[in-house]
């Protein structure tokens, strides 16, 4: 393979046409001067907070020995994932009762109206002219001069940490994209189009101590597991059912003398929503105070990530937490927020439960008509 080096030129970043380029778009002086006062949109949540775990997947396993093989895995599969996704989505209805999707729109909104400037003229750069709110599954597609924040909430697998982020663009027909790099041969397609603007702010939660299992807990857990079972008659799985050899196999987990993520969320997903979940909401407004700041502080600078940079600390807050701009790779340019003191590694599964009551509502709205995006 031939390794092509590429100069750095003096106002813009060198690629070379085989290397990807960072996911964030910064804007230039030009573009900044000719945005100026503009209005936020934001996406409103259709999710909530939900909780991830890790979804079994056999079927590449069984692939090899046919219809037979494929029935066999897909049978074990829906075995091995009834417990952990049905925990998962009992996590995320214990959230929904203190933190529904209305009141993270709103508290969302709200911090965004607290960035508006209302003087006249207004100073100069971007700066917040108005806020309102979209449903994107009912009004779907880019809306043209405004700044649209898409936000998501996962619990990590454990329940110890929430994440929060927030994906950020602004399009403009009269303030077209231009790439900041260069590259050998053509310019790639993706970098002649979309947003002139575009960047990630993600935001790290404090870390939840993770409870030891002690032989009290473990009879907790065990009825936990067998209340989540109950039918809504709170009568047991019938012997034989999946659903009775799922709960099974999860009693015969929650008895060998190990904690697992999901186990362990069982417990901690319940500390996120006690006292009308006050931890919750002191995270949400921490999340909330770092997107907005730093959105506008991002749109307002020029500076063009590199795919080989490196990441710098932007700020260190009174109670340690930090404030890093990463510095390579595709995600290079992008912002996250991290608690001090973290002492293990939160996992995010490939799968995410939300809320009953979030699911029902999602039907309903997917059956509403559609409007086209202003």
């Amino acid at each position: 393979m031939r390794v092509v080096i590429c100069a750095i030129a003096a106002l813009s970043v060198a690629a070379c046409a085989t290397t990807p380029v960072p996911n964030m778009r910064p804007l230039n002086e030009a573009q900044i001067a000719a945005i100026g006062p503009t209005r936020v949109v934001i996406a409103e949540s259709d999710h909530g907070v939900a909780k991830s775990w890790f979804m079994q997947d056999s079927s590449a396993a069984g692939a090899s020995y046919g219809l037979i093989g494929a029935l066999v895995t897909a049978t074990m599969d829906a075995i091995m994932n009834a417990a952990p996704s049905r925990r998962a989505r009992r996590a995320a209805d214990e959230i929904a009762e203190v933190m529904p999707v209305a009141e993270l729109n709103t508290s969302l909104t709200e911090q965004f109206r607290g960035q508006i400037v209302a003087t006249t003229p207004p100073p100069p750069g971007i700066v917040v002219s108005e806020v309102s709110t979209v449903r994107k599954l009912s009004t779907p597609g880019v809306i043209d001069d405004a700044v649209e924040v898409a936000t998501s909430y996962v619990l990590s697998e454990d329940a110890s940490t929430l994440r929060i982020v927030a994906a950020v663009t602004y399009q403009n027909a009269a303030v077209p994209y231009a790439t900041p790099y260069t590259f050998e041969g053509s310019v790639p397609k993706a970098e002649t189009m979309g947003p002139v603007y575009r960047n990630v702010f993600t935001y790290y939660s404090q870390q939840l101590p993770v409870p030891t299992l002690t032989p009290e807990l473990q009879a907790r857990l065990v009825e936990s597991i067998q209340d989540s079972a109950r039918d809504d008659a709170g009568v047991l799985p019938v012997e034989g059912t999946d659903a009775f050899k799922a709960m099974n196999k999860e009693l015969e987990q929650a008895r060998d003398g190990e904690f697992t993520k999901g186990e362990i969320a069982i417990f901690l997903a319940r500390e996120w929503a006690k006292d009308d979940g006050a931890l919750l909401k002191a995270e949400l407004d921490s999340a909330e105070a770092f997107i907005t700041r730093y959105v506008l502080l991002d749109m307002n600078q020029t500076a063009v990530p590199s795919f080989q940079g490196e990441t710098a600390l932007v700020e260190t807050l009174a109670d340690g937490r930090t404030i890093r701009r990463v510095g390579a790779g595709l995600d290079a340019g992008s912002y996250i927020s991290s608690p001090a003191n973290v002492s293990s590694f939160a996992t995010y599964g490939n799968a995410v439960g939300i809320a009953r009551i979030h699911e029902d509502r999602l039907r309903v709205l997917r059956q509403q008509p559609r409007t086209r995006a202003e």
